[in-house]
């Protein structure tokens, strides 16, 4: 009993004291085969196998009946003989060896490290002939020591050379003491050398000692925390923004605390810097749209105002067109009706001279001469009445086209006749003529008031931006029918033409080259909105310096249909 209670466990011990109370051999076998180490008996001299129990089995791989009374080197179980031999000697010399480390291979050959024990005992009267070998296997034990050096060699290597300040406690101080990484010293500027191991109350790094004391509770609830933003003390004075993250770690050997702290001054303070910002940001874009609302504004009314004076304009330069024909028309009647006015007098004149000879004596010549004179005075006056008849009938025509903006089926011919003898007294002051190339069998059913605006204002345009008065040349009027049942209709001069920088924007409203000189800049904006809006048309350009210009129109014979054809041209061009 001896022998064993020096290596057991002490629960081991305990336990085996009260299976031996008796002083029973049966016990005692029954600890010595049922103990989970390797116990083997041999004899000194020579190592053979005198008894070995079921550990020795389960550890060796041999059973114990094939081991007893052999010598050990026949199994080859000691892997490194010298150690046995080691051992041995210490044996003998000192009667007993205890926990010294050996490696022992089974029967499958596996190598295994072992702790062994061992005394010498008295058999059959012989002193220390014998040993009692205890060995427990320590492989697994080994591997985990090992792993866990070596797991606490990496921890303590990345914990070092962290580039970001850490720390750690143990439970096994109650969290007494703090290991400070190289990072937290080089951040805060404590010493290694003195202030290593000292807690953070120690070292008074913070400023809040309720953010700690929070920080614990949450700790102690074995609840981790991260990116905890609070304030840290440096060593010199200087208070820092730092975001705190700690962890317990339950799965060591003892509660291991670990934390990080990251110093996050600049970010806050930029982020303070960028929420002033963006609040200063904000304020000046509700001023700067309040501004551009006003300003906005101001442009509505503007551009309202702007429109009302465009529609009056538009309007005056309809209704100055509609006095050009007018002062055309009028000048035209002036010389039929004058001469009509004149002959007519005559005629009354000569009719008081043929009465008073009635009385006083008629002469066949008397009344022959009156009746040739009066024929002649008759003709004179039907012929001048006649022409003044046309004139206003023509003038009626166009001014009611003009104005109504009616559709109908019209001659081109007969539609552009008559706006050349409308405006005949206009051009007729310029050395230029004006020629009429128009088919007369050409019919179109399309809008003859906003098409005859548009002859009246290009032929305008043309004497005014073409010719001086005194410049000799030709206006020509061409139509002809084109594909898909289409007319081309074109104006041409052989004025001055148009600047080339000037081509593009020839149609835009109030542009013009005569400013204050008899030109208002909407004729040919109102003519490119009757093409495409009313007639359903397209109109372009083509001049060149000193080379004259011309305005070419593609038609349909059939204009589109309108929702409300009375109102279609006065729309068009306002």
């Amino acid at each position: 009993m001896g022998l064993l209670t020096s290596f057991l466990p002490e629960p081991a011990i305990r336990w085996l004291n009260n299976a031996l109370r008796g002083s029973s051999s049966d016990r005692f076998a029954r600890v010595f085969y049922a103990s989970p180490d390797w116990i083997v008996i041999t004899r000194l001299s020579d190592g053979l196998i005198v008894e070995a129990n079921l550990g020795f089995e389960t550890m060796s791989g041999y059973s114990a009946k094939a081991a007893i009374g052999n010598h050990i080197s026949k199994f080859n179980i000691w892997a490194i003989p010298a150690e046995r031999e080691h051992i041995v000697a210490c044996l003998t010399r000192d009667g007993v060896v205890r926990n010294a480390h050996a490696k022992a291979r089974g029967r499958n050959g596996e190598l295994r490290d072992f702790d062994v024990s061992a005394t010498l005992i008295a058999v059959d009267g012989a002193v220390n002939s014998h040993a009692v070998w205890i060995c427990r296997d320590i492989t697994d034990a080994q591997r985990a020591a090992a792993a866990m050096r070596e797991g606490e060699s990496r921890f303590s290597l990345l914990f070092e050379q962290s580039p970001i300040p850490m720390c750690y406690a143990s439970a096994n101080d109650q969290f007494s003491t703090t290991q400070w990484n190289a990072a937290w010293f080089k951040n805060f500027g404590f010493d290694p050398l003195h202030d290593q191991g000292k807690t953070g109350i120690e070292l008074n790094v913070w400023d809040e000692s309720a953010d700690r004391d929070e920080l614990v509770s949450m700790l102690h609830n074995r609840q981790t925390h991260s990116q905890v933003e609070t304030f840290m003390r440096r060593s010199d004075g200087s208070v820092r923004t730092v975001s705190v993250s700690s962890r317990l770690f339950l799965d060591t050997q003892s509660p291991l605390l670990v934390s990080t702290y990251v110093d996050i001054t600049e970010q806050v303070e930029s982020r303070n810097k960028i929420e002033i910002l963006n609040a200063e940001l904000e304020s000046r874009v509700a001023s700067r749209t309040a501004e551009l609302q006003a300003t906005n504004q101001e442009l509505s009314q503007t551009l309202q105002t702007l429109q009302l004076a465009k529609d009056q304009l538009v309007q005056s330069e309809k209704l100055a067109a509609l006095g050009a024909l007018v002062a055309g028309v009028s000048h035209e009647l002036n010389t039929p009706i004058g001469n009509g006015l004149t002959v007519a007098s005559a005629l009354e004149h000569r009719v008081e001279v043929f009465a008073q000879k009635i009385d006083g004596g008629l002469r066949r010549s008397d009344l022959q001469s009156f009746v040739e004179e009066a024929r002649f005075a008759a003709e004179i006056i039907a012929r001048n009445l006649g022409r003044a008849g046309h004139l206003v009938s023509s003038f009626k025509q166009v001014a009611v086209d003009q104005t109504s903006s009616q559709r109908r089926a019209f001659s081109l011919n007969s539609l552009v006749s008559e706006i050349v003898l409308t405006l005949s007294a206009v051009w007729k002051k310029y050395t230029c003529a004006v020629v009429v190339e128009v088919p007369a069998d050409l019919l179109l059913e399309s809008y003859p008031g906003p098409l005859g605006q548009v002859l009246t204002n290009l032929i305008n345009n043309a004497l005014l931006h073409g010719f001086d008065v005194k410049d000799a040349g030709s206006i020509t009027i061409h139509a002809a029918p084109g594909a898909n049942d289409t007319v081309h209709l074109s104006v041409r001069d052989t004025g001055n033409g148009i600047a080339a920088e000037n081509l593009h924007r020839i149609f835009e409203p109030f542009f013009t080259t005569r400013l204050g000189q008899g030109g208002s800049g909407l004729g040919l904006h109102i003519v490119h909105n009757i093409v495409g809006s009313v007639l359903g048309g397209q109109i372009k350009v083509v001049s060149e310096p000193s080379g004259g210009a011309e305005f070419s129109l593609i038609l349909p014979r059939v204009a589109p249909q309108h929702a409300n054809d009375a109102e279609v041209g006065r729309s068009a061009l306002a």
